[in-house]
Order: structure tokens, then C-alpha cells, then sequence
């Protein structure tokens, strides 16, 4: 059983790692993805399209997908049996195809306690419509 105090440390060390992996996506650092990436992971875009670990980071390097801005907002953080669960809004700013989007999202992240340490393995998102 995680004690509250070793749960709030599990849940500061993942908000540190999705921030460390935000970074890395801006920046095109593949190494750091590789390392936060589990090599199966889900990648689901609002728009419906699905990445492997592969095309996400293939994208980012070649920069045909520029992430240019991510903020978070409203992280909520929960810890089970191996597993973290990250839910929230995030507002994105991301060229794909020569044209600069702007998206207000709703995100579900989950990551798996590895050997190797935390790993992300499913990212999805939902857009929020206007208001």
C-alpha cells in the first residue's frame, strides 16, 4: 500500500516527467522522447489520427509536426497498481502541414511503471468546443 506522502511524491515526480516530455516535444529532443515513450504507446490526436512511438518522434525531427506551445491546465494525478493517470485541459499550439493551429483540448495520459522507470503509454485528446 503507497502512503499519501510516497503517492505525492510519485504524483510530483510524474507532473515533472509529462513537463520534461512537453519540452522535449517543442524542442524535437528524440532522446528524451525515446526515454519517456514506451514503445508501445497509443498516441491518439484530436483529429482522430493515431502515432506509434516511431511516427511521433519521425514527425518531430523531420518537422513536418511543430509543436510551438503546450499549457496545461487543471492536472488531475491518479496513482494505481503500477499505473498514473493523468487527466486535464491543455491548450496547444501546433503546426502540421504548413498551417498553425490553435486547440483547446480535454487529455488523458497514462504511464506505466517500468523497469527503466515511468513510461508514457497512451496519450489521447478531445477537442472543447466553442462556447
Amino acid at each position: 500500500m503507497t502512503s499519501p506522502s510516497d503517492t505525492k511524491a510519485i504524483e510530483a515526480e510524474l507532473l515533472r516527467l509529462e513537463d520534461e516530455r512537453t519540452r522535449a516535444t517543442i524542442d524535437g529532443n528524440n532522446a528524451v522522447l525515446e526515454r519517456l515513450m514506451s514503445d508501445d504507446i497509443v498516441y491518439t490526436h484530436s483529429n482522430g489520427r493515431v502515432d506509434t512511438k516511431a511516427s511521433f518522434i519521425a514527425a518531430i525531427v523531420r518537422g513536418t509536426t511543430k509543436y510551438r506551445r503546450v499549457q496545461r491546465r487543471d492536472v488531475a494525478v491518479s496513482v494505481r497498481d503500477g499505473f498514473a493517470f493523468l487527466t486535464g485541459g491543455v491548450e496547444i499550439d501546433v503546426e502540421a502541414g504548413g498551417q498553425l493551429r490553435h486547440l483547446n483540448l480535454r487529455f488523458s495520459n497514462v504511464w506505466e511503471r517500468a523497469a527503466q522507470g515511468w513510461r508514457q503509454i497512451l496519450w489521447q485528446t478531445t477537442p472543447i468546443p466553442p462556447q
